[in-house]
């Protein structure tokens, strides 16, 4: 058995003893990361999946772009369905994209010059607090010298971005802004995709509430963008409401994924993103790390590979499981006996694995990954005790402060400021 990972704990990397300001609050890093915003499958049988996620578990549509598969030869286009040549953006509450969906033929052409061609997951997408957390982070990021893939913006979802590798080569995203999608259920129009950027953005950057304004000048049909598909007919009385289906998700997270070095890559997302290290874990030898950027009991699990054979998990799987939090206890019983009567297998993981929940199970999906269905999972409040109030004078605060444990780490406004 291998020694206990080590988690920092003080300023690591180039940053200097006064730290980084982040909101005004000194961090170790120039960012923090606040939720798991999105995620990304590339699959192999593409139309199954939707049809689990969409027409099983209720993602909606909210964007479909050909761009990416338009960069294939036409030869290789011509072998793809029409839902192969999309990229599907769906989303189950408000934000714009909450788990993309690429065929792995596109993906893997796109993905050979920078070295992810094969991988099955297309990005793990961690939300910051601004866009100057986005940009600072970029270029702390580079100073350290890990491996980033592009910053910019991207549409549809009109988030900025930076990508970066960890050092399994998963694709991590740090994002700020998600478009938030209202009661009409519209995105954007497509003629307001002209802003999409490949580079580092310069600051400051024009407000979206200005974006809009301009659109709306130049003659763009605000309410041309797309229109989801009607869901299936409501039938189910779900705790006052009538529904299409007997459940509904509510949150996203967390994400398991294998690794071949579990310490280096713990090291990479506690030093580099800032991840603290809240367990580790054990099953018939293989090790686990369980590590939260908030108050939840983990966001992110890292698994080493060799757990995927012992669990019947497909060797080409980057994926163990994303979870889905479910609205309460009976939403989460409805949801397993709605989706095995739709045929999805429940798969047995050790709950020695999966430290942190109540209740908890896992269905797999038609590519081999599993979603982890839960209704609850425990939150941890900071070991340091609590912080000093200061109340009134504001005048005399100082400029810079030291940053409480939990700093940044509850309930996060989701959409860009204005």
């Amino acid at each position: 058995m291998s020694a206990p990972i080590q988690s920092a704990t003080e300023p690591v990397g180039d940053v200097d003893a006064g730290g980084c300001d982040v909101g005004g609050v000194r961090l170790p890093r120039p960012f923090k990361v606040r939720r798991l915003g999105h995620f990304g499958y590339n699959c192999e049988h593409l139309d199954a999946m939707l049809d689990f996620y969409i027409g099983g578990l209720g993602f909606i549509i909210s964007d479909q772009s050909g761009t990416m598969p338009a960069r294939l030869p036409a030869e290789e286009q011509a072998t793809l369905s029409p839902n192969e040549k999309l990229l599907h953006f769906t989303r189950f509450g408000s934000d714009h994209h909450q788990l993309v969906f690429i065929n792995q033929k596109v993906w893997d052409w796109v993905g050979k010059d920078n070295g992810s061609a094969g991988a099955s997951i297309n990005q793990i997408t961690w939300q910051v607090g601004s866009l100057a957390e986005v940009v600072n982070g970029a270029e702390w990021i580079w100073g350290r010298g890990e491996r980033l893939l592009r910053s910019g913006r991207d549409m549809p979802g009109s988030n900025w971005h930076t990508y970066l590798f960890d050092t399994e080569g998963h694709i991590n995203e740090l994002f700020y802004g998600m478009e938030q999608i209202g009661w009409d259920g519209l995105s954007k129009p497509r003629e307001m995709w002209s802003g999409v950027m490949s580079e580092r953005p310069e600051l400051p950057q024009p407000s979206e509430a200005r974006e809009i304004d301009t659109a709306r000048n130049t003659g763009i049909q605000l309410a041309s963008g797309h229109q989801p598909t009607p869901d299936a007919q409501p039938t189910y009385p779900v705790d006052g409401i009538v529904m299409a289906r007997p459940f509904k998700i509510v949150g996203l997270g967390p994400v398991s994924i294998f690794v071949e070095d579990l310490d280096r890559a713990v090291r990479f997302y506690n030093e580099v993103l800032g991840f603290n290290l809240r367990t580790e874990v054990s099953w018939r030898g293989h090790r686990g790390a369980l590590l939260s950027s908030g108050t939840e009991h983990h966001s992110l699990a890292l698994y080493e590979a060799g757990l995927r054979t012992e669990l019947g998990m497909s060797g080409r799987l980057d994926s163990m499981s994303l979870g889905f939090r479910l609205a309460n206890y009976r939403h989460l019983r409805a949801a397993v006996r709605f989706m095995k009567d739709r045929g999805a297998e429940e798969v047995s993981v050790p709950a020695s694995l999966v430290p942190g929940f109540d209740y908890v199970t896992h269905l797999r999906d038609p590519d081999g990954n599993l979603a982890q269905l839960y209704y609850y999972q425990r939150t941890c409040a900071p070991v340091d005790p609590d912080p000093h109030t200061v109340s009134g004078d504001a005048a005399q605060w100082p400029e810079l402060i030291d940053a409480p444990q939990d700093v940044y780490g509850g309930e996060q406004f989701l959409g860009p400021w204005e």
